[in-house]
């Protein structure tokens, strides 16, 4: 119901924007993919497993919400049966192993943990920022991250791997995406005026997807 809905405005959008295509304007998106830390790409040696936990803030954060499932979905593809979620790695009673909160920042005590009590070689942490969120955060490590006030829609997709045999991080990746509002600039009156045109732009769940495709690209 929710696709039919969504595809119904998206047709519905279009077919002003052709009707009435003066007073619509298309904007386009930007992508920017930072290397934060990259020694390596992927590890598809056979006993490999990894281990997938997505921390998303603000967003529905079970393992069964469409950001969680675009990554899951990824490594399943990639790794096939050498991949595990939280809730799906469990010793031979079926409970669960981990039974603690896997942060983005995964503290050395943590990972530690994951050594002693997994045989597990890699973790995957996934994390997204709206625009909104990273604007109003005080956390300085955002700083060079802020929007501009005239951002429509935006958000930051961290990426991150983590060797847990070797206590390393072997993959750390962002993608920033961003769609803005241009207004147009009046030689005349030597001043920018609104052309009362609509914005039409990629949502934010596009955006997202977009990034994560990004990021899959470049860590195969």
């Amino acid at each position: 119901m929710k696709k039919i809905l969504f595809l119904a405005i998206i047709l519905l959008c279009s077919s002003c924007s052709i009707l009435f295509h003066n007073h619509f304007e298309r904007k386009s998106a930007n992508y920017e993919l930072q290397d934060l830390w990259v020694t390596a790409t992927l590890d598809y040696n056979d006993n490999v497993k990894y281990l997938v936990n997505t921390t998303q803030e603000n967003y529905v954060a079970n393992h069964t919400d469409f950001y969680n499932e675009y990554v899951l979905n990824f490594f399943r593809d990639e790794f096939k049966n050498k991949f595990y979620s939280k809730v799906n790695y469990k010793d031979s009673n079926g409970k669960i192993v981990i039974p603690f909160t896997l942060d983005y920042k995964l503290s050395q005590e943590y990972i530690n943990n994951l050594k002693q009590i997994t045989d597990l070689d890699y973790i995957v942490l996934t994390k997204i920022l709206s625009a909104n969120q990273i604007n109003n955060s005080n956390d300085f490590q955002y700083n060079n991250l802020k929007y501009k006030s005239n951002v429509l829609a935006g958000s930051v997709v961290f990426f991150k791997i983590i060797d847990i045999i070797n206590n390393r991080k072997v993959i750390e990746l962002r993608c920033k995406s961003a769609v803005y509002d241009n207004p147009k600039f009046n030689f005349n009156t030597n001043s920018y005026e609104d052309d009362n045109k609509i914005a039409l732009y990629t949502n934010e769940e596009q955006l997202i997807k977009k990034c994560f495709k990004i990021i899959f690209r470049r860590i195969k």
